[in-house]
């Protein structure tokens, strides 16, 4: 069974995106000669599953629908325009996780690519069996926190820590969830 990885670029203080939006936070750390892991985890993804806010912002930078990869928008919003290999999904997202395992090849894994309510919620179910933190230089002093309310504590396996010049250091981990 393939692995569901997911993570996001968050900032020293533990924001996704400032109050007011900006990204350019992001843009700005990032180097052009840096890859942060995007190339491996384009290749290892054989289904996406994102927020619906996330695939906004995607498709507004000219990236929704244009993908190969399956792409699963977790929405109650059944009028979001989608192209491609994109299809809305509302439901049991449990039930969503075990359908797509079931239809990708058995080398390939689940990416959850943000947002953070999302992230939240399938480490709240103990679907997310791998996070991946770039951590940015930069404090924003508020906006919208990487996680939500998680109501039990999950142990996390550091599997690799790398740090780049510009300053971003990405962090792995394997999620173990603890007895209550």
């Amino acid at each position: 069974m393939g692995t569901v990885f997911g993570g996001m670029a968050v900032s020293l203080d533990g924001y996704i995106r400032s109050e007011n939006g900006d990204l350019s936070w992001l843009n700005d750390a990032m180097a052009k000669d840096e890859d942060y892991g995007f190339a491996a985890a384009e290749l290892r993804t054989g289904a996406y599953v994102m927020g619906a806010n996330t695939y906004r912002e995607v498709a507004g930078m000219g990236g929704g629908g244009s993908s190969a990869v399956p792409t699963h928008v977790v929405t109650h919003d059944q009028t979001l325009a989608t192209a491609g290999k994109t299809q809305l999904f509302s439901g049991d997202l449990g039930d969503l996780v075990g359908r797509i395992k079931a239809s990708i090849p058995a080398d390939k894994d689940l990416c959850v690519f943000g947002g953070g309510q999302l992230v939240t919620e399938f480490i709240e179910l103990g679907l997310l069996d791998e996070l991946g933190v770039a951590v940015v230089p930069v404090i924003l002093g508020g906006g919208v926190p990487f996680f939500g309310r998680i109501s039990r504590w999950t142990k996390l396996e550091l599997l690799e820590c790398r740090s780049y010049p510009s300053g971003i250091v990405l962090l792995n981990y394997a999620l173990r969830r603890l007895s209550a």
